[in-house]
């Protein structure tokens, strides 16, 4: 991927190719003493499911609890005729369910919208506030009709904002979740995200509010349990290795590694041992509830909650192209150069040009609000990025209360499987 050194734009990289091209292509960028050309072998097409965690307030009636809301937005939905369900309880119904390989009777299905209630968001009860999560349907990001997805979002967002007040808090949250089209993943494809998303953190902490930077819900993956030791990016990489090759949960655990002495780890550890959770920036848990075959979801947690359909839209178009960055230069990264937000923002705007995306004027605009001035910030004094010392009494519960939740994506995921083998 791009450096901080110089080479062309991307409009100057190789064009000799015609859009969804299967044949190989090559990217041109010349760093300070070389040429560097990369061959762009078949880049996997992406399936995604949206997770938005909002706070909403009907227009029309007063709510006592959150399952009188759930019900008028799944009715304002159906007459508007977009297919979904309410579970008004998200929680695991059997002790194996922990698993995604274990699907409940009353799976949501994979083609619509799934409305529930969400533990890490505070009900307002007397303001009629509830926070609710809204899982989409899994959609495919580079179809040939574009417009699908985001007809789909707009739709979404025109209904909600016309019978509802949509607000959103620091708990409040965007999750997109990407799986290759075929359902499943190669470990080099795994390994190039990871690696991406850890050389890039830096760059995406730039584009979301100070507080999505040190939240106890999107850790940083960078100064996790296991990586946080290393000086330098040259060591995180070299840790991928590290007592042999390994195989996909051995990838994931090291991504979502926790230690029982962090914050987190003092609420959640059962018995005092370092563990995994998906509370990170990127999680790849859902990897590992599969079995570690390439089956699952990794999907990134930072973005803050949605309150438009463009804002929605923006996070999806920059998950999408990352991940397809991340398959084609995955590999060429140079851990030792420093990333910049400003050349990875016109690769992420390139790629959008080459899936021919409409609207790539959103991705850009979200590229615009970029604050790097507040990178130190959100770090504190002893270092960017890393998290919070100590969390409060109700985001403890909260995490305790979230263990207890069903999987929904994951629930939808496996009937999406269904659809497609």
């Amino acid at each position: 991927m791009p450096h901080n050194t110089r080479y062309p734009s991307p409009s100057s990289a190789s064009t000799g190719r015609s859009h969804h091209s299967s044949s190989s292509t090559s990217y041109h960028y010349s760093p300070v003493q070389q040429t560097v050309t990369i061959n762009r072998p078949d880049v996997p097409d992406f399936r995604f499911c949206m997770e938005l965690g909002l706070v909403l307030r009907s227009r029309t009636l007063d709510h006592k609890e959150s399952a009188g809301l759930e019900k008028e937005l799944s009715r304002t939905l159906t007459k508007q005729n977009i297919p979904n369900s309410v579970i008004t309880s998200p929680l695991k119904q059997t002790s194996s369910s922990s698993s995604y390989a274990v699907q409940v009777l009353d799976s949501p299905s994979s083609r619509e919208w799934t409305i529930t209630t969400e533990a890490s968001i505070p009900d307002h009860a007397k303001d009629h506030r509830f926070g609710i999560k809204l899982v989409s349907p899994f959609m495919r990001f580079t179809a040939t009709k574009h417009e699908s997805w985001l007809k789909k979002i707009y739709t979404l967002f025109h209904v909600l904002e016309a019978n509802f007040e949509v607000t959103s808090s620091h708990q409040c949250f965007t999750h997109i979740h990407i799986v290759p089209e075929r359902g499943y993943w190669t470990y080099r494809q795994l390994e190039c995200l990871a690696k991406s998303a850890l050389y890039f953190e830096s760059c995406l902490d730039e584009l979301v509010p100070p507080y999505r930077r040190r939240s106890v819900w999107a850790k940083s993956n960078r100064y996790n349990a296991y990586f946080g030791s290393a000086k330098s990016m040259r060591q995180c990489f070299d840790k991928f290795d590290k007592g042999g090759k390994l195989d996909i949960n051995g990838l994931a655990m090291r991504m979502n590694w926790c230690s029982a002495n962090s914050a987190t780890g003092l609420s959640l550890s059962e018995d005092g041992q370092d563990f995994m959770t998906d509370t990170y920036r990127w999680s790849f848990k859902g990897l590992v509830a599969q079995g570690g075959d390439g089956c699952g979801t990794v999907a990134f947690k930072q973005p803050p909650g949605s309150t438009s359909a463009e804002d929605a839209v923006g996070w999806v178009m920059l998950v999408g192209c990352f991940a397809r960055l991340a398959c084609v230069l995955g590999e060429t990264i140079r851990p030792e150069d420093k990333p910049l937000i400003k050349s990875l923002g016109e690769w992420l705007v390139y790629e959008a040009s080459w899936c021919q995306l409409p609207r790539v004027k959103i991705l850009k605009d979200l590229l615009r609000q970029a604050m790097p001035e507040m990178r130190e910030v959100a770090g504190g004094s002893k270092g960017k990025g890393k998290d919070v010392e100590a969390i409060t009494f109700d985001e403890d519960s909260r995490l305790r209360a979230k263990q207890g939740e069903r999987e929904l994506v994951g629930e939808k995921y496996l009937r999406m499987l269904k659809h497609i083998h």
